[in-house]
């Protein structure tokens, strides 16, 4: 989403041809977008960047992935990340005045049983480890290379972020980052009878957000960003989240 202007755009994650299906008219404030983001970061943005889109990098911008750097070879997630904060393209390395956020919300396999059971889960439906016709072992997945919270925040920073902040969902539901109100809603949508199924699952996933700033007119708020405690816009609490500053 464009901060300043309130516009969202979506692409969706396909193996299929393209789709340049454009859902919205000009003057939408939400966009959905045909891409595969296995291929060069750049040739997405090159779509948003169209008049029809208006999309502007210079605007401060957060990016929002739910579940999709998961299902992204490796190699492709750093791409995506790296292109994203800027450090893969010198133009905008040398930008001054940005801001780019992205939130990432991903299961952590944390090397343990449960992880390693949601990841035969995905080898049985041919998502992960897959090997070729002569045996050989196609490109890890992000989510078979990033297995702890640890890893996502480290990658963050490796990609070109500042500061970046995460925790498992568990810390997120149980210290802020979901609304006592959410909590209570959710409560009133399905009775929660395995409590202990309920907290492993959500161990096992986790939130993380990453900012680059660069200039001063952002640097307040790219920090502000990533707090934690009472001023925190997301909700992280000490003691209840991890930040790593590069």
């Amino acid at each position: 989403m464009n901060v300043e202007t309130g516009v969202s755009y979506r692409a969706s994650f396909s193996n299929q041809g393209e789709s340049d299906a454009n859902s919205a008219n000009s003057n939408s404030k939400y966009h959905l977008i045909g891409h595969d983001l296995r291929s060069p970061p750049s040739s997405l943005f090159e779509k948003l960047s169209d008049p029809f889109h208006g999309y502007d990098r210079s605007i401060p911008t957060i990016f929002v992935m739910e579940c999709v750097i998961m299902y992204l070879p490796n190699d492709a997630s750093l791409n995506l990340l790296r292109y994203l904060s800027g450090s893969a393209d010198e133009k905008l390395r040398n930008q001054v005045d940005s801001f780019v956020a992205v939130a990432l919300y991903d299961p952590i396999p944390n090397n343990d049983r449960f992880g390693q059971v949601m990841l035969n889960n995905l080898q049985k439906r041919g998502i992960a480890g897959q090997t070729d016709k002569d045996g050989e072992r196609h490109e890890q997945l992000s989510l078979e290379r990033t297995r702890t919270l640890s890893d996502h925040l480290t990658k963050l920073t490796k990609s070109g972020f500042d500061i970046a902040v995460g925790c498992h969902m568990m810390d997120a539901y149980d210290h802020g980052v979901v609304s006592i109100d959410d909590r209570r809603r959710a409560a009133r949508c399905e009775m929660l009878d395995e409590l202990e199924e309920f907290v492993l699952l959500m161990k096992h996933y986790c939130l993380c957000v990453g900012v680059h700033s660069s200039g001063d007119r952002y640097k307040s708020a790219a920090v502000t960003f990533c707090s934690a405690g009472k001023d925190s816009p997301i909700g992280f609490q000490d003691g209840g989240c991890t930040i790593v500053h590069t």
